[in-house]
C-alpha cells in the first residue's frame, strides 16, 4: 500500500467528533457506575441487577466508535492499486462570454434571453467531449466566473447560479468582456482556443472589435451568437414594489432589440462567425451547437497516440463494510450476563 493517496483528507476533522462521543461515553459510564454506588453498595448491585453485564456494555460502546471510525475512513476515500487507461487529449480550449445586463431579461426568445443563453451553453455542455471551458459574465464590467476547467459538473452548477446580479456594473461593455476572456486562456501553448459571446449586441462600450482584433492576433477566433428578435425587440421587465413592471429612463419605457450588425463586425474582426441563436435552417442544431460541431471540432487538434493515464482504485468500501460489520456485531452482543444453567438433580 505505499501508493496509498486519500481523497478528502479534510474529512479526517470528523475525528474529533468520534472523539468527542468516547468521552461523552466514558463520562456516561462514570455517572452511571457512581449512582449506581449512591443508591447501593457493590454486593447489594449483583442482587438487584444479576443478570446485567457491564463488561459487556463496554464491549458495546467500543464496537460503535470503531465503527465510527471506520465510517470516517470510508469518508476519506482511500485509493491505492494502480491501473491504466488509454485517453486522448484535447487541444480545444472555449471561453463563452456571457451577457447579464438587464436587457437580457427581455422575453423576446421564447423566454428571457438569459434564460435561452443559458439553455443554449447548457447544450453546448452535452456536446463537448474533452477539451476544457471557461465562463465570463459581463454588463458594464466583466467578471471570470469559471477560469478554464474541463470538469464540466462544476461548469454546470456555476452557469446556474448565474444572473443579472452577476456582473458588478449596469450597462453592456463587450469589448472589456473579450479582453477578460482573452486574459483567461493565459499562456496555453499550442492549444486551438476560441471566444463564444453571447449577447444581444447593445454595447456601450465601444471597443468590441479592436478586443475581438487583439484576440485574433493572439490565435484566439471570436464567435459570436445574437440574443432575441431583431425586427420587433421586448420591454425590459423589472420588479418594483414586489410588482412586474417595466424598466423607464427619462419617463420613457426602455426598448430592446438585438443589434446584429454590431455582432456580425465583432465576428469578422474576431475571424469568426456570427449566427443569430436559433435553430439551424436543415438541422435540429441550435446556433452555438451547430458553430461547435462545423466549425470548432475540426480546430481540434488530438493527439494521434493514446496516452496511458494512470488511476487508483478506490477503497473507501473496505473501512464502509466492516463499519457495518461492527454495528451488527454490537446488536448482537447482549447487555445480559451468560446464565449458567444447572442440571436439574435426578429424583
Amino acid at each position: 500500500m505505499t501508493d496509498l493517496t486519500i481523497e478528502n483528507l479534510d474529512r479526517l476533522r470528523w475525528l474529533l467528533v468520534v472523539a468527542a462521543c468516547g468521552l461523552v461515553m466514558v463520562y456516561g459510564f462514570a455517572r452511571k457506575k457512581s449512582a449506581l454506588r449512591a443508591f447501593a453498595s457493590a454486593n447489594l448491585l449483583g442482587v438487584l441487577a444479576p443478570h446485567v453485564s457491564i463488561g459487556r456494555q463496554y464491549v458495546k460502546a467500543v464496537l460503535v466508535l470503531l465503527a465510527m471510525v471506520c465510517i470516517v475512513l470510508a469518508l476519506l476515500g482511500p485509493r491505492w492499486g494502480t491501473y491504466w487507461e488509454p485517453a486522448q487529449q484535447r487541444q480545444l480550449d472555449l471561453v463563452v462570454c456571457l451577457d447579464v445586463s438587464k436587457s437580457m431579461l427581455v422575453e423576446d426568445a421564447g423566454m428571457s434571453r438569459l434564460a435561452r443563453s443559458k439553455d443554449d451553453i447548457t447544450r453546448l455542455l452535452n456536446k463537448l467531449a474533452g477539451g476544457s471551458i471557461g465562463l465570463v459574465t459581463f454588463a458594464g464590467k466583466a467578471e471570470l466566473t469559471t477560469p478554464l476547467t474541463d470538469d464540466y459538473e462544476y461548469y454546470r452548477l456555476a452557469l446556474e447560479d448565474v444572473g443579472i446580479h452577476s456582473a458588478p456594473m449596469g450597462g453592456t461593455n463587450i469589448g472589456e468582456a473579450i479582453d477578460a476572456a482573452t486574459k483567461a486562456f493565459g499562456g496555453r501553448g499550442r492549444r486551438q482556443r476560441a471566444i463564444l459571446l453571447m449577447t444581444d449586441g447593445e454595447d456601450h462600450g465601444e471597443t468590441a472589435v479592436k478586443a475581438a482584433q487583439t484576440a485574433l492576433d493572439r490565435g484566439i477566433r471570436v464567435f459570436t451568437i445574437g440574443i432575441g428578435d431583431e425586427e420587433e425587440g421586448g420591454l425590459i421587465p423589472v420588479e418594483k414594489d414586489g410588482r412586474r413592471t417595466f424598466l423607464i429612463y427619462n419617463d420613457q419605457q426602455m426598448w430592446s432589440k438585438l443589434d446584429s450588425t454590431a455582432l456580425k463586425a465583432i465576428a469578422l474582426a474576431g475571424g469568426g462567425e456570427y449566427l443569430p441563436s436559433k435553430l439551424v435552417p436543415g438541422t435540429t442544431l441550435r446556433a452555438l451547437e451547430w458553430i461547435y460541431e462545423q466549425r470548432l471540432v475540426s480546430m481540434e487538434q488530438r493527439v494521434k497516440k493514446e496516452k496511458q493515464v494512470a488511476h487508483q482504485y478506490a477503497r473507501f468500501h473496505w473501512p464502509a463494510v466492516l463499519a457495518l460489520v461492527l454495528l451488527v456485531l454490537e446488536v448482537l452482543v447482549s447487555e445480559r450476563k451468560a446464565e449458567n444453567r444447572k442440571p436439574k438433580a435426578e429424583s
